[in-house]
């Protein structure tokens, strides 16, 4: 049921950053490369939320905070270079984009099982 609602929960975080970058540039006319780092930063803020509290049923603090911030950076360092070397080899970048579904998902979900949210002992 994690894997589920994890995968849901990354799905809205997609639409989310979708939707404010794409508001921050059609309508305030802000470059992509300031928009997208912030909707990044907005759906990292509700994918925290929403897997601490929903997918893991966890509590908000620091610790958690702290290493979800951590596997989201890992993330995105991975998604990058998935994508670089996609477009490296000449791939289809939606080849790319299934690359990164493939791998960076089990492995951030990983993380965040066995580490982010790992009962204190």
């Amino acid at each position: 049921m994690r894997l589920i609602r994890f995968g849901i929960t990354g799905l809205i975080a997609t639409g989310i950053h979708v939707v404010v970058a794409m508001a921050l540039i059609a309508w305030l006319s802000t470059l992509p490369y300031v928009a997208n780092p912030i909707a990044f930063l907005t759906a990292t803020g509700f994918s925290y939320a929403t897997n601490t509290l929903w997918s893991f049923s966890s509590r908000m603090d620091h610790q958690t905070l702290r290493r979800y911030a951590c596997v989201a950076l890992f993330g995105l360092i991975a998604t990058t270079a998935i994508a670089a070397t996609a477009e490296a080899a000449h791939l289809d970048y939606r080849i790319g984009i299934l690359l990164v579904i493939a791998l960076v998902t089990p492995a951030t979900f990983a993380l965040h099982s066995l580490w982010t949210y790992r009962p204190v002992r």
